[in-house]
């Protein structure tokens, strides 16, 4: 199996970019948010130019209503000419690829009453020709461009095989839960339904973690800020990277909270958002892939999670992430007050428990009603090894 870290979304670009235009026979894409700007227009041009007979492109419906990290439905948003007309820009783009025979189609559908909302399918998915696939954290907008973030490149046919099986389950609304075990790589397909008990094995990594955590994160919440905590109580050196500028403010109090009341430490990463979701565990254990590490995530989204020991790939993060990101990035130049870091729990608990009350997955691990990609049905959890069957 061959690994790759691409660091940021230069390096990831150029690398997807070589992949797109070499592709012969498939391009199976999947996002959370597809825009109509400088980074969308890259993967649209990238599409229509490939040769591929199969070309299809899931994006999950959040980008129907945020665009460009901003809600579309507020009184302002709703006013703001530039918004609106890129809005339409993504709409005509997407109109452009299905006129030129690239599939698309948008999953899981929201629903009334925004009671979908938290059931986001997260993943980030690129295959190509059944021979290259990546997953990781970078959406194909703009702004997300900019961020600090990974993806990974893997080469290995069953493992990509595996992948687009997957894809082709979103590609007609069913969402599966299982995990692929390959010598240096365990992926953890999530579907949604049965998150909790899949996350256990990245739980009990924390746990049983002797030397130390690096995690590189804006989303922490519990459980997994929790089992840090912990961590930190029981003599592991724990460090956790967050953005000193978050998008979501209840992030950096709940994180900066955790810090003040355990030997945790807090480094908060300067100048643009890190929108990474990796952890070392005692520098050998690399856990990485879609999922931010929050409640959406442990209860709700279909989401990536891989657990990789490949000790070149582990050095590889180490030198390119963890030494100039820790460089960089300061511990907090003044106490964190109590108050904001109970607010930020309380604001936690109460959202997932409204969110649980009214917006559980249902349990067979389907989109909840219809889908846009069409019927929702079951999909098996199961565990697969290399040449199992992903059925």
């Amino acid at each position: 199996m061959e690994l790759k870290l691409l660091v940021d979304s230069a390096e990831f670009w150029s690398t997807l970019a070589r992949d797109l235009a070499a592709a012969r026979s498939s391009v199976r894409v999947q996002t959370l948010s597809y825009e109509a700007d400088s980074a969308g227009t890259l993967l649209e041009q990238a599409l229509l130019a490939s040769p591929a007979a199969d070309r299809r492109l899931i994006i999950d419906c959040f980008t129907l209503h945020v665009i460009s990290d901003r809600l579309l439905v507020t009184p302002r948003n709703l006013l703001d000419r530039g918004l609106r007309a890129e809005v339409r820009a993504t709409s005509e783009s997407v109109q452009r690829l299905r006129r030129a025979g690239v599939g698309v189609r948008f999953t899981n559908p929201i629903g009334p009453w925004l009671t979908g909302a938290p059931q986001r399918n997260h993943k980030k998915l690129m295959a190509v020709d059944g021979r290259a696939a990546y997953f990781g954290g970078i959406n194909f907008s703009a702004h997300n461009f900019a961020w600090r973030d990974v993806m990974v490149r893997v080469a290995d046919a069953d493992l990509v095989a595996h992948l687009e099986a997957d894809f082709d389950a979103s590609w007609h609304g069913r969402h599966q839960s299982r995990v692929l075990r390959f010598k240096d790589l365990d992926m953890h397909i999530l579907g949604g339904a049965d998150n909790e008990r899949a996350f256990k094995p990245i739980l009990a990594h924390l746990a049983e973690a002797r030397e130390s955590i690096f995690v590189e994160c804006p989303y922490l919440t519990p459980p997994f800020s929790h089992a840090l905590v912990a961590a930190a109580r029981r003599g592991v050196d724990v460090t956790v990277v967050t953005p000193a500028k978050n998008n979501f403010s209840m992030y950096y109090h709940h994180v900066r909270g955790c810090g003040a009341v355990s030997p945790l430490q807090v480094r908060l990463y300067p100048g643009r958002m890190t929108h990474m979701k990796a952890m070392l565990v005692d520098g050998r254990t690399l856990i990485v892939g879609s999922a931010n590490f929050d409640l959406w995530s442990y209860h709700f989204q279909q989401e990536y999670v891989a657990v990789i020991r490949d000790p070149a790939l582990v050095a590889d993060f180490r030198a390119r992430v963890v030494e100039p990101d820790l460089a960089v990035s300061a511990p907090p130049d003044r106490p964190h007050p109590a108050w904001k870091g109970r607010l930020a729990d309380w604001q936690l608990r109460a959202l997932e428990a409204i969110t649980l009350r009214f917006s559980r997955p249902r349990a067979d691990g389907s989109s909840a009603g219809r889908d846009q990609a069409g019927d929702a049905t079951a999909g098996d959890p199961s565990v697969a090894t290399p040449g199992d069957s992903t059925s």
